[in-house]
């Protein structure tokens, strides 16, 4: 019975986190002019905001536009020949849903775009994608969202 409450705590501590991220988005793979690791927020924002004019072609007014409560590089020092990644809290979860729907613009720009998630969460994701990929290769529709894979639009046991 202990062993199922403890289960059950984790659980929630994972969604509690994941509840603090969910207005949050990682972007890859652009370029850090930041040899000494002490850029300020401001430059990093700016930077963002150039790449999503640029590279996801949205409207410059409307990238001005997206409030942030925090843009910043992946914690740690840099390394040469590596690029950390942006974390940007959006305010508005709604200019998220936005910037989202623009993903199809990055195919081969080499960068990425992607929800963050605790690292409890991100372990079950990557246990479902090859059950996702099996579905998909066999015709049905299926999705992740969140640590639940849906096939057909059915949520699927683990």
């Amino acid at each position: 019975m202990l062993e199922k409450q403890r289960e059950e705590l984790r659980d929630d501590v994972a969604y509690l986190k994941s509840q603090s991220m969910r207005k949050n988005f990682v972007f890859t793979n652009i370029q850090e002019d930041n040899f000494s690791g002490n850029v300020t927020a401001e430059i990093t924002e700016t930077k963002l905001r150039k790449h999503l004019q640029e590279t996801l072609k949205i409207a410059k007014d409307v990238a001005d536009t997206l409030r942030f409560e925090r843009v910043h590089r992946s914690p740690g020092q840099p390394v040469p020949g590596k690029i950390r990644n942006i974390v940007a809290k959006f305010t508005y979860f709604k200019d998220r849903k936005m910037v989202r729907r623009q993903w199809k613009h990055l195919s081969g720009t080499g960068c990425q775009m992607y929800e963050q998630f605790p690292p409890e969460v991100l372990e079950k994701r990557r246990k479902l994608v090859p059950k996702m990929k099996d579905a998909k290769k066999q015709g049905k529709r299926s999705w992740i969202v969140y640590d639940t894979l849906y096939v057909d639009g059915k949520p699927v046991k683990q």
